[in-house]
């Protein structure tokens, strides 16, 4: 109960950061970032994927784009992603987890997947930059670099993927439990 009462304060305060910084710089579209920050408490997800979701949104997207970090740091981009892509495969275990397809016996099945479901998440949300840019003329894919941004941003989300593959499968086959097998039993 003690973490969905800190959640809830990260949400609030998450929130009133970006109407401050929406309102001082103009910028409405950075008000999409308060629906990003209602979604767990709409959804109902547990406390635990909730924290890890406004920590990422908050590192992704109010440092990274409102603060300016992916121009200002060169390697911001890269971490986002590569964090995003070990990040996608916990995402994966819970869907594997609510559709009752998650099959301990065979971990092959559950690597490809997460390998799979981990890259369509990244395109989606290159997708997603492309449109914002496309509609709102924003900058996410930095139009100079183009193809080479989005590729590297799905490359970037690829290793940290693999990483995160290998250690469910490291952890399923040796029967140790790590962090992986503690976020199961958590969801």
């Amino acid at each position: 109960m003690k973490l969905n009462k800190i959640n809830a304060l990260i949400a609030f305060v998450l929130c009133c950061l970006v109407i401050f910084f929406a309102i001082f710089y103009k910028n409405i579209t950075l008000l999409l970032f308060c629906i990003y920050i209602i979604l767990p408490f709409v959804f109902k997800i547990k406390p635990v994927i909730t924290l890890c979701y406004l920590i990422f949104g908050f590192i992704a997207i109010f440092l990274g784009a409102q603060l300016h970090l992916y121009k200002i740091t060169s390697w911001f981009d890269n971490m986002t992603h590569f964090i995003w892509g070990f990040l996608s495969g916990f995402l994966a275990l819970l869907v594997l987890n609510k559709s009752k397809m998650f099959n301990t016996p065979n971990i092959i099945f559950n690597v490809v997947f997460i390998f799979i479901f981990s890259l369509a998440t990244s395109a989606l949300w290159e997708i997603f930059e492309f449109s914002l840019d496309y509609f709102f003329n924003q900058d996410m894919q930095r139009r100079a670099t183009g193809v080479y941004d989005t590729m590297k941003d799905i490359i970037c989300a690829l290793f940290g993927n693999i990483l995160f593959s290998l250690s469910f499968y490291f952890e399923y086959k040796e029967n140790k439990e790590l962090l992986i097998k503690k976020f199961m039993k958590k969801i």
